[in-house]
């Protein structure tokens, strides 16, 4: 994905269009999508494959701060869409807002799309201001080097999403099959805890490593493995 100046849509195809499974790859922390090549190149396989980048990085937007706004908003884009999603796939904050989806979509519709998420957290976060700088730094760099987004909006959007990520406390519940992958190198109890209260249907496969080494190309095949696992033993499960 190259910028976002000009007329630039939030809901974006990825891959060749096919038909098949729909996957919907939700932007993690900052907004872009650059991290979730390998993800699109395995998905496409399967099926269509879309992506949320988030709002903030185009001219004249404004981030969301919660991911309660980021959820009602990505909803009437979903509705977009030729065909119902099958699968919504998130890392960190993306994780959380696809889990968010799943639930109104199976609230309004009886749908129970899956839900992959890497290392999303259920239970708050301290928001100790050393370990924020370190992730904002992480995430500005990212962004302003694979994704072509002007700094200022990067910025303001990444402080956007730290503060709706560090926020987040999962409160309801749903049925669809999930897959958590937790980073072993973070603090994962009590949000295994609580994702764990929040659905029957919780898988959890650890990767190795921390937060930001998940897509790395050391660590990607072990992340694409349990997703051909998970999907492989959830075709079934996800029919209404």
């Amino acid at each position: 994905m190259n910028g976002v100046d000009g007329a630039q849509p939030m809901l974006l195809p990825m891959g060749r269009p096919r038909s098949g499974m729909s996957s919907v790859l939700i932007h993690p922390a900052g907004g872009g999508l650059g991290a979730y090549a390998g993800v699109v190149l395995k998905l496409g396989r399967r099926g269509p494959v879309f992506g949320i980048r988030g709002h903030g990085l185009a001219p004249g937007e404004t981030p969301d701060t919660t991911v309660a706004a980021m959820t009602d908003r990505y909803l009437t884009l979903l509705d977009s869409l030729p065909d119902p999603p099958d699968l919504l796939f998130g890392w960190s904050l993306g994780g959380v807002v696809a889990w968010e989806l799943a639930a109104r979509l199976r609230s309004s519709s009886g749908r129970r799309p899956r839900v992959v998420m890497v290392d999303s957290p259920a239970a708050g976060i301290d928001r100790d201001p050393s370990a924020a700088r370190r992730w904002r730094e992480r995430v500005r760099e990212s962004l302003t080097e694979n994704g072509g987004f002007p700094a200022d909006r990067v910025a303001r959007t990444v402080e956007a999403h730290l503060d709706a990520v560090t926020a987040y406390r999962v409160a309801g519940e749903h049925d669809c099959p999930t897959l958590l992958l937790p980073c072993a190198q973070e603090e994962n109890a009590a949000h295994l805890a609580a994702w764990r209260s929040a659905t029957p249907q919780l898988t959890v496969r650890p990767l190795p490593g921390g937060h930001f080494t998940a897509f790395d190309r050391e660590q990607l095949p072990l992340l694409l493995g349990h997703l051909d696992e998970f999907l492989a033993a959830t075709t079934e499960a996800t029919r209404a």
